[in-house]
């Protein structure tokens, strides 16, 4: 059957979504088209915000909220509050990662966003990677002590730690360099760790 082309589109733009097919795209597009006017209204302008009203933090890279009154670049709320440990940067895989560690209100350093990890098949993704940033940051940022890789204990995770910490080492080899302890069993990912089982590992990190 031949659909309209608007609905078309929207498949196949929306499909593109992890965990989302072409069928649950299908019928999300019928389920959105049958909604009130306000409630589309609400989706459109809430997919328009997120495009338009965030940010990427140039420091540490997280997704933050733009402020209109300031100038482009700002760094996240996180990165500017002085209370936070500056002598310490956690390292992880993407922004959920982040997110599930700070729910946990027993971390008080600052982050890093890596934007993935390093492929045993595919070179090329080192490349996108923010490592060279975070780098640069323990470079120029003398107030560092310790970097927690706080990666995924995969095959790619396991990688990519041990390319950072060969990195870092031959930066300043005086850096402590931990990685998450007890609690976080093999293969399993941070994201979706409970708060418990993440508190266990960032206090059991060596």
């Amino acid at each position: 059957m031949e659909l309209p082309k608007p609905i078309k589109d929207f498949i196949q733009v929306f499909s593109k979504l992890p965990g989302i097919g072409p069928r649950q795209t299908t019928r999300l597009a019928f389920w959105l088209l049958h909604q009130k006017k306000e409630t589309q209204h609400d989706f459109y302008h809430a997919f328009i915000n997120l495009f338009s009203k965030t940010q990427i933090c140039p420091n540490c890279f997280f997704i933050s909220e733009k402020d209109s009154s300031k100038q482009e670049n700002q760094l996240c709320k996180i990165c500017q509050d002085s209370q936070r440990d500056q002598s310490v940067i956690c390292v992880v895989e993407k922004e959920t990662d982040l997110i599930s560690i700070e729910n946990t209100n027993k971390y008080k350093g600052l982050y890093h966003v890596l934007g993935g990890l390093i492929s045993e098949i595919d070179e090329s993704r080192k490349e996108k990677l923010t490592i060279k940033q975070l780098l640069t940051r323990i470079k120029t940022n003398k107030k560092v002590k310790e970097i927690i890789l706080a990666l995924n204990p995969n095959s790619e995770g396991n990688l990519t730690t041990y390319y950072i910490e060969k990195a870092i080492k031959t930066i300043n080899p005086n850096i402590k360099i931990t990685k998450l302890g007890r609690g976080l069993p093999q293969g399993g990912e941070v994201e979706f760790a409970d708060a418990e089982t993440l508190v266990n590992a960032l206090e059991g990190r060596k």
